[in-house]
């Protein structure tokens, strides 16, 4: 009698602590998947020449910090960076691009740097749109000429943009399929399907999508497995292309010289008529 009693507190205490686990998860879930720095408004950037820190004005009225770099080719990459940090780490991405002739802009999303506003996924496509319209309305770039490129959770926000608007081309680094299908890979145990309010779904955007698109993931990342860049490659059915790169991780891609051969190659990718 007492083991049935004790047996059904010990169930008690672990449906209660399994509960109390998904209720935490819940409430946390912004900071389990957003790491924003905050920067001070008087913070500086240590640009290059010709380089400018803008503002970005967004539909809902927050305020978007953003860095453009001119470049001497016809192409501008709109760049979405990761889920951490600011544009204070973040603006060293754009040597890789510019040093090949790009015009580049990346944006601190809302909460992030200087960037006002609360983080949410509606929230997160209206930076993008902002961005967009900076390119084509203030800086006189034509829809045609702007690849976008999304990195990470990054992937989520270019996916969207990119699935509204025609551009030259879409570039995902070790992208998601979607965060539901991630969350739920490394954390099974909690359902997060259930109660995620950020769903990124961008396998199934990828109809809504006319221009090519370049798929880069590291077969060794263990944040964000290679399975997710393979099975976008495989759910699009238009212009596509698939690197993996061996021992690649999910932040040290930049660090080999495939890397770089595809961002010098993928010029001639989204030109070209075949695949």
């Amino acid at each position: 009698m007492k083991m049935g009693k004790r047996l059904k507190k010990l169930i008690f205490i672990a449906l209660f602590l399994y509960i109390f686990l998904i209720m935490a998860a819940f409430l946390s879930q912004e900071k389990l998947i957003f790491h924003p720095e905050k920067l001070p408004e008087n913070f500086r950037f240590d640009l290059s020449e010709g380089a400018e820190e803008v503002f970005l004005n967004t539909a809902d009225k927050e305020k978007i910090n953003a860095l453009f770099f001119p470049g001497a080719k016809s192409e501008v990459i709109l760049y979405f960076h990761g889920n951490a940090g600011s544009l204070a780490g973040w603006q060293q991405i754009a040597d890789d691009f510019t040093d090949k002739g790009y015009s580049f802009l990346i944006i601190d999303y809302r909460g992030y740097g200087k960037s006002s506003g609360e983080i949410t996924e509606k929230g997160l496509y209206l930076d993008a749109e902002a961005a967009y319209q900076f390119l084509t309305e203030t800086k006189g770039f034509l829809s045609g000429d702007i690849i976008i490129y999304g990195r990470s959770i990054g992937s989520g926000i270019a996916t969207e943009l990119a699935s509204r608007h025609q551009t030259k081309g879409l570039v995902l680094e070790s992208p998601f399929s979607s965060l539901k299908k991630l969350a739920n890979q490394k954390m099974p145990f909690l359902f997060p399907s259930l109660f995620l309010q950020f769903h990124f779904d961008n396998i199934n955007k990828l109809d809504s999508i006319s221009c090519p698109i370049l798929l880069i993931h590291g077969d060794d990342d263990t944040l964000i497995p290679v399975s997710h860049a393979r099975n976008l490659y495989q759910a699009h059915s238009g212009k596509k292309k698939l690197v993996i790169i061996p021992q690649g991780t999910h932040n040290n891609l930049s660090l080999f010289e495939q890397y770089h051969e595809t961002l010098n190659y993928s010029r001639e990718f989204f030109l070209s008529k075949k695949e």
